[in-house]
């Protein structure tokens, strides 16, 4: 049996959640099929955090490998002083006349 991905568990979850809170909401579920619905929600309920718990682990750490990949990336606002030219600006050598 193939096993459905992590979003489609998710997805099919929160949906039974949905549709028994609406169904309490338009009091459609008796009073015979609560306990039944609530242990359907619950059950549903705990998958869900289940996966969200399991993402918010993944999440971190990606964040701090994006971190580690920032620290080792050289600061863009800080100017590059290894491409810089040698010859200084016109104008800036001080005993040089400038012919205009």
């Amino acid at each position: 049996m193939s096993q459905q991905p992590q979003s489609r568990v998710y997805e099919t979850n929160y949906s039974i959640l949905e549709k028994i809170t609406e169904s309490l909401n338009k009091d459609e579920i008796g009073i015979d099929d609560l306990v039944e619905k609530t242990r359907e929600a619950l059950s549903a309920a705990r998958t869900c955090m289940e996966i969200l718990n399991s993402q918010k682990g993944e999440f971190k750490k990606l964040e701090t490998e994006f971190s580690q990949l920032l620290k080792n990336t050289p600061d863009e606002s800080q100017p590059d002083n290894s491409n810089r030219s040698m010859i200084p600006p016109a104008g800036d050598n001080p005993g040089m006349d400038d012919p205009f």
